[in-house]
């Protein structure tokens, strides 16, 4: 886990057709661009897959197709609302063939105790037959994740969207979720990076990470510069500026999204 899992991860969207169900030709052809332009590992239902708004039988679906289709490592995040789905999702990544699953704290009530956090998180890491990764993002959660949590929950990496990186020491790989923060993170000990832009431009992307790996320091901090450049264009668009992009890519890419989300 720790040699493979370094490195690039790109939380893939859900391409949903007009009639409103998910797109799966529109889904696998995005997974085989993705590899012809080096990616090797993804994130299958998180915050840019509109996980919130996929029923629990399209978020299998997406695992299913995931693995059928995409040869390299897959995280899946364990997306439902409540510690009983989450069980489910998380049984899941074990029988379907995922490499990690990932999980938000619960995310309704905000400002939970720490103390309940640590329960919640501690019985989905037990039902996990393969590697759990802490998900940080107060932002949409209402629950950040704090040292003391990491601290008692047995996990395998964590990706932080906060950008706390304070939680750099406090966890066995540190994963920054950021399309323009990277060469930082990594120079200070990060494991790797999260990047949703890299959707539409994987090419771009899976170059700043061999530079990264190859150390080739000069090179990457002015890659960087382009890269917080390209996605200061998604900074307000989010989803659906992200989807509009790729079917400028991708013919027949669909670019809708689900209400509440608008283009």
């Amino acid at each position: 886990m720790n040699r493979a899992f370094r490195g690039l991860v790109v939380p893939v969207l859900t391409p949903f057709a007009e009639s409103g169900e998910i797109d799966r030709r529109a889904f696998i052809e995005h997974l085989e661009y993705l590899s012809h332009h080096g990616i090797r590992r993804i994130m299958v239902n998180g915050t840019t897959a509109e996980f919130f708004s996929l029923f629990p039988e399209e978020r299998r679906t997406q695992l299913m197709l995931a693995r059928r289709h995409f040869s390299g490592l897959i995280v899946a995040h364990a997306g439902g609302l409540g510690l009983k789905q989450n069980l489910e999702e998380v049984r899941w990544a074990n029988e379907l063939g995922a490499d990690a699953v990932a999980a938000l704290p619960p995310i309704y009530p905000a400002g939970l105790s720490e103390a309940g956090v640590i329960e919640y998180f501690k019985a989905l890491g037990a039902a996990a037959e393969v590697p759990f990764i802490l998900y940080n993002f107060p932002k949409h959660a209402g629950n950040a994740l704090t040292p003391r949590i990491l601290a008692a929950v047995p996990h395998a990496a964590l990706k932080d969207s906060a950008q706390n990186f304070e939680l750099m020491e406090h966890t066995p790989s540190y994963f920054v979720g950021s399309s323009t923060n990277i060469f930082e993170p990594i120079q200070q000990g990060a494991a790797g990076f999260v990047a949703a832009t890299a959707n539409v431009r994987p090419e771009l992307y899976a170059a700043m990470e061999m530079l990264l790996v190859d150390a080739k320091v000069g090179e990457a901090a002015v890659m960087q510069q382009e890269i917080r450049a390209y996605s200061a264009q998604f900074s307000t668009g989010g989803v659906p500026a992200l989807k509009q992009a790729i079917a400028r890519k991708l013919p027949g890419y669909p670019a809708h999204v689900r209400c509440p989300l608008r283009p």
